[in-house]
């Protein structure tokens, strides 16, 4: 009892160091500050309304004081906390993801040790995080992805300890560490699904399953439905959201095979090289998908329809490849029906990436129990192997991070010359751009966004450009177009010409260009 003690005590302290480490990590590679795309600066906008007092607006836009219903507000929140301190929420995002990369490493940590019940396959899944070249980087962004990912781990560790003890109190931790997850992400709600097919299929008979999905979903739904009240009565929406089709396109699927494959082949180069071959990344997607579902639904249901005559799954890793599918299936009906613009890229896959570590962990350590030398002599080789190429993908990261922020916050934004023409131009000329977050967060000025691409052509389109032009030409406005990847689009280039059409570029740069009347 007293040995074993001691190893727990010293498991506490390893997970600890790497903890340390990770947020020592981050913050060597964060400098200049934390990345910053369109999301980013919105949170950290309203983390600045909520301490101005302004509540949870949208202050960035000069449209007026409108409530924030497309994003939830626990990060925003959590940044405006740190900000009680002195910091501006530009910084506090910073202090709060440090400190997120060093815990989430922690909670991976121990929920491989309970997961598998060994020490050291802890203490690899940790590592593991700690050495991910794309979990760094997420975290070097001001996004709510760390702190969904936070909170996530939580609910998976009570849900374990629940299914493992029985007590109640750990099935209502993870109904809450839920509901502020759906507060960090509106994606949470595939955890609340997770969960509760979870417990239907491990628990052994209709009155535990009934029993307990109410008890979780009664601590769960509250900070859901409360947050879903409160935009329907500001907004008329609970997450501003319609419904219509717009299935996936060929496009953001392979980005998203492409992500998810550097997510497992790290070094560029050697991606690279795989990506030459047709077929061979969707390949080894399908494959892993394959093995994940496949041994779910094979544990899943044997246990489900014979719970006496078969040995109940281990809940963590059976509810991690759960989750997996829950996860990719609700993203693929959001972006088919609500949200045809999320891009399949590492910010939204990331719960799916933690997910396949968890699952790696969990497939080592099962051919690691099977006690046979040479088995053991593999499994050593390929975890030296995974460890080797991801420190060398993550030197490189860090190299990279350390020498410029990333997005908007880089050096070619803040010392952009027609950022400067911004910043000098009278207070009361309006600013039109397409891309109001970096004009906001550069000069602290409110912009107007432009009448979107897709009304290209309509009668509300030439409207809105008729007026935009109009103010412009009396002086009471100006157009600040920046470069975007999709300049070389035909259809783009229309709709820039539309826009500029009988309208001088005054102020040029490699980034962008202020246009104002002849």
């Amino acid at each position: 009892m007293l040995a074993a003690s001691r190893k727990n005590i010293r498991f506490f302290l390893v997970l600890g160091l790497i903890a340390l480490a990770g947020s020592w990590l981050l913050k060597i590679s964060t400098p200049f500050g934390m990345g910053l795309t369109d999301d980013a600066v919105s949170y950290i906008a309203a983390a600045r309304a909520i301490l101005n007092g302004q509540g949870f607006t949208r202050i960035w836009l000069a449209s007026g004081m409108e409530p924030i219903v497309h994003w939830p507000p626990l990060f925003p929140a959590s940044m405006a906390a740190v900000g009680l301190f002195g910091l501006d929420p530009a910084r506090g995002a910073r202090v709060v993801n440090v400190l997120l990369f060093g815990a989430n490493s922690f909670l991976l940590g121990l929920l491989g040790w309970r997961m598998t019940r060994s020490r050291l396959a802890g203490v690899a899944l940790a590592g593991l995080f700690l050495a991910n070249s794309t979990l760094l980087r997420l975290h070097a962004f001001a996004l709510s992805e760390p702190l969904y990912l936070f909170l996530s781990l939580l609910g998976f560790l009570a849900f374990a300890q629940y299914l493992e003890r029985d007590k109640t109190a750990w099935l209502v931790g993870a109904g809450i560490a839920t509901g502020l997850a759906y507060l960090a992400r509106y994606a949470a709600l595939t955890l609340l699904a997770t969960f509760v097919v979870a417990l239907f299929v491990l628990q052994p008979d209709w009155r535990k399953r009934i029993r307990s999905i109410l008890t979780y979903l009664g601590s769960a739904l509250p900070w859901i439905v409360g947050w879903a009240l409160r935009n329907e009565i500001l907004a008329g929406s609970a997450t501003n959201r319609s419904a219509a089709w717009h299935p996936i396109t060929a496009e953001n699927a392979y980005r998203g095979v492409s992500k998810l494959t550097q997510f497992m082949i790290p070094i560029v180069e050697w991606w690279q090289r795989a990506a030459l071959y047709p077929g061979l990344l969707e390949i080894i997607v399908a494959l892993i998908a394959a093995a994940v579902l496949g041994w779910v639904l094979w544990v899943g249901l044997r246990w489900l329809f014979k719970p006496g005559s078969s040995v109940r799954p281990e809940t963590l890793s059976f509810t991690t490849g759960l989750y997996v599918f829950s996860y990719m299936g609700a993203l693929l009906v959001s972006i088919s029906l609500f949200d045809a613009a999320t891009p399949l890229n590492d910010r939204i896959l990331s719960p799916v990436y933690v997910s396949l570590l968890i699952l790696l962990a969990a497939f080592g350590a099962w051919l690691w129990r099977r006690d046979r030398s040479y088995v053991r002599v593999l499994v050593t080789g390929a975890a030296i192997l995974v460890f080797l190429v991801s420190g060398a993908a993550q030197y490189r990261t860090v190299q990279a991070l350390e020498k410029t922020a990333q997005g908007f916050a880089s050096w070619r934004w803040r010392q952009s010359s027609v950022m400067e023409a911004i910043r000098n131009l009278p207070d009361d000329v309006m600013i039109y751009t397409n891309q109001p977050a970096a004009v906001y967060f550069w000069t602290d000025r409110p912009a107007m966004i432009l009448p979107p691409m897709d009304m290209l052509g309509t009668q509300g389109f030439q409207q809105s450009v008729a007026q935009l032009k109009a103010e412009i030409r009396t002086g009471d406005a100006v157009l600040v177009l920046w470069n975007t990847p999709a300049d070389d689009l035909s259809e783009h280039q229309a709709y820039v010409r539309a826009l500029t059409t009988g309208l001088v570029a005054s102020e040029k740069s490699g980034l962008g260009d202020i246009y104002t009347a002849p």
